[in-house]
């Protein structure tokens, strides 16, 4: 068995957060090839590779690029960020699974992505000053939805302890709030629409937990479109 078949196995097999960390690094490394590719032809400009998947404010070019809404959930700033995202991704995955379902992970990753391109159109389209060509146009998403789920984390089980090297034992609140900061620092050209962005998707972490105390699901829906589609693609019985 070849390494893409053994790849394409660990998708196939694989829960919820092992498929979201492959989607995240495939992409990642599909905008690398585009953007090697462009360079030897000569063809856009130097982020032009990256800008095609990201979700852009524009309401006219997202007319011409739609299938963003879909990949901007998994795009990040370069190769720096990609890695802050997969880590903190693998890590509060994990944590996250220990308290809440894989399909939850999976609606608050999407509706957390859904509320953010939301708010950084609206941002854009009300407030002219965000439009200067010297901030971002487009905007990947992968960072929302890991502050998301994050967020709902956070509430759910806020003196969760995990071990720091070289700190010691902190609680998850506290990580949270750490790892938040940092990925806003990552973020190259920040102005208040990236910032609603998340604000967007941590709003959705609390709701999604307050409604949930309530025995609300917010993630419901995103659960029933998924086992919709993967009975499209499979012969098996669809799987809750």
């Amino acid at each position: 068995m070849n390494i893409f078949k053994e790849l394409t196995e660990k998708f196939r097999t694989g829960d919820v957060l092992t498929r979201l960390l492959f989607i995240n690094c495939g992409l990642f490394i599909l905008i690398i090839l585009l953007d090697i590719t462009f360079t030897l032809i000569s063809f856009g400009t130097a982020s032009f590779a990256a800008q095609i998947f990201q979700y852009p404010w524009n309401p006219i070019v997202l007319a011409f690029r739609p299938w963003t809404v879909i990949t901007s959930m998994f795009t990040s700033y370069g190769l720096w960020h990609l890695l802050f995202n997969m880590f903190t991704l693998y890590w509060l995955g994990g944590i996250f699974l220990q308290y809440y379902t894989s399909n939850q992970l999976r609606g608050l990753y999407i509706l957390g992505a859904i509320v953010g391109m939301g708010l950084f159109t609206a941002n854009y389209l009300l407030i002219p000053l965000f439009r200067l060509k010297e901030w971002s146009q487009a905007m990947p998403l992968a960072s929302v939805s890991i502050l998301t789920f994050g967020t709902a984390l956070a509430f759910r089980a806020p003196n969760h302890q995990e071990q720091i090297p070289l700190i010691g034992a902190v609680k998850l609140k506290y990580i949270i709030i750490v790892l938040a900061l940092i990925d806003a620092a990552l973020l190259p050209f920040v102005n208040p629409a990236t910032d609603a962005a998340h604000l967007g998707g941590a709003l959705v972490g609390w709701m999604f937990y307050r409604l949930l105390v309530k025995g609300k699901d917010l993630t419901a829906p995103v659960t029933a479109i998924a086992i919709w589609i993967y009975g499209l693609f499979s012969k098996r019985k669809p799987r809750p």
